[in-house]
């Protein structure tokens, strides 16, 4: 009997005693490792709105949307950002680091503003200076300074590169060239209207969607003559007419060995 008491007395003091196990330490919550912005582009045209999202990697591997981050820019002159939405604005040329900072951690990523060139554009520009030399001396009096020219043209835009058409009254050219950081737009092209030959290099900006603003250079050549005509003008007006292109009307019929009367007549399409 008394090894009976002895028994259930040394079970009881067993269950009483505390557990030798150490007790298992809390897991400590995940923490913020680093912040992925993400938007559609990398480019973005003038003019134009983009609410930009952020990711959030953890410490435990897991990932979570960004829903309370402050927002900003480095360059206000090409983006304005809105702190509590991300909503970036796109203002002027030029590149800029959007970000967002939560938690002790910033998110950025790097955006270039640029302008839209895509499109149908139609307007004008006026003669500023003429020069003439060689067997094409005395030509200047045909182009007077401030003498307005029409002008068209038919643009695509892929990225910072474009490419496409433009007319100089009936007489036009394929043309090509790049978009600067700075926005503006270095467009090349040669018209070839029989014995003629004019190189256009056109420096273009669209600081404000829908207008262009810039100049222009020609240089005329004549097979079979000495010297050149050349020509700096500026664009008086270029409005976008529509944001697809579309094809021109075409020039007139050619001559045969046009004079100096028949390409200026070109040039104003008549």
């Amino acid at each position: 009997m008394k090894r009976i008491f002895l028994l259930s007395g040394l079970l009881v003091l067993f269950y009483l005693m505390p557990s030798c196990k150490s007790p298992t330490s809390p897991t400590p919550p995940a923490t913020v490792q680093s912040i992925t912005v993400t938007s559609n582009s990398d480019l973005l045209y003038i003019g134009i709105s983009e609410t930009f999202t952020a990711t959030m990697t953890m410490s435990d591997g897991t990932s979570k949307p960004v829903t309370a981050g402050v927002w900003g820019g480095d360059t206000p002159s090409v983006a304005t950002v809105e702190a509590a939405t991300g909503r970036v604005t796109i203002v002027g040329s030029g590149m800029v680091t959007i970000f967002v900072d939560y938690q002790g951690r910033r998110g950025t990523k790097v955006i270039r503003g640029l302008p839209n060139y895509q499109g149908t554009w139609s307007g004008s520009y006026y003669i500023v200076s003429c020069s003439a030399s060689g067997n094409l001396s005395g030509s200047c009096t045909s182009f007077p300074v401030n003498q307005v020219f029409p002008t068209n043209l038919n643009l695509i835009q892929d990225r910072d590169r474009v490419t496409g058409k433009f007319y100089l009254g009936t007489l036009s050219a394929d043309a090509t060239g790049p978009i600067q950081t700075d926005g503006q737009l270095l467009l090349v092209g040669k018209i070839v209207y029989d014995i003629w030959s004019i190189d256009v290099s056109w420096r273009m900006m669209s600081a404000t969607p829908g207008k262009i603003t810039g100049s222009l250079s020609e240089i005329f050549l004549a097979a079979g003559y000495s010297g050149d005509i050349r020509i700096s003008a500026n664009i008086r007006d270029l409005n976008r007419t529509s944001t697809m292109t579309t094809e021109l009307a075409p020039g007139g019929p050619r001559l045969l060995n046009p004079t100096l009367e028949d390409l200026i007549r070109a040039l104003v399409g008549r």
